[in-house]
C-alpha cells in the first residue's frame, strides 16, 4: 500500500480563494484608522471656525481663534475660550512647503461684516495631510478632506 502525503490542487484553490476573499475585505481598512483621525481634527477644526465666525457676525464684534498644536494626550475643547488644541495632527498656517509658512499656532480673525483674516491651514497625521482654506473676503471655510463648502 502505498501512501501519498500533501494536498490535491483543488484543496490548494479554494484555500487561496479564501484567502484572497478576506484579504479584499481586511486591505482596504488598513489606513482608515489614520485618516479617521484626521477627518474628526479637521471637522472639529471647522465648527470652531464656523462658530467664531457666525459668533462674529451675531454679536457684531470682532472674533480670534486660535488653533494650536497638541499632543495626543490633549484635553477636551471649549469653543467659548476662543482656542483650539488639536490631539495629535500637526497644523501649519500657509502653504505646506513654503518656508515662511506657521507651524503650531495659527490665528483667524473673523469680522462682523463677514470677512476674515483667511488663510490656508494644513492639517497633518502620519503623511496624510488636509487643508482648511478660509476665504478673506467672505470669511466661507472649506475644506478638500470631504469636498464641502461652508454657505
Amino acid at each position: 500500500m502505498k501512501s501519498t502525503a500533501g494536498f490535491t490542487l483543488l484543496e490548494l484553490i479554494i484555500v487561496m480563494v479564501i484567502i484572497g476573499m478576506m484579504a479584499i475585505l481586511v486591505i482596504p481598512n488598513v489606513g482608515s484608522g489614520q485618516s479617521a483621525v484626521l477627518k474628526s481634527q479637521v471637522r472639529e477644526a471647522m465648527a470652531v471656525l464656523r462658530y467664531t465666525r457666525r459668533t462674529a457676525t451675531i454679536e457684531g464684534n470682532q472674533k480670534t481663534i486660535i488653533l494650536k498644536e497638541g499632543g495626543q494626550s490633549a484635553k477636551k475643547n471649549s469653543i467659548d475660550s476662543g482656542v483650539w488644541v488639536s490631539r495629535g495632527v500637526k497644523l501649519q498656517m500657509g502653504e505646506p512647503n513654503d518656508d515662511k509658512s506657521k507651524h503650531t499656532n495659527t490665528e483667524v480673525t473673523f469680522f462682523p461684516e463677514g470677512g476674515s483674516s483667511g488663510g490656508k491651514i494644513t492639517f497633518t497625521f502620519n503623511k496624510i495631510t488636509a487643508e482648511i482654506e478660509i476665504n478673506p473676503l467672505t470669511g466661507k471655510i472649506k475644506s478638500d478632506i470631504f469636498a464641502i463648502e461652508d454657505k
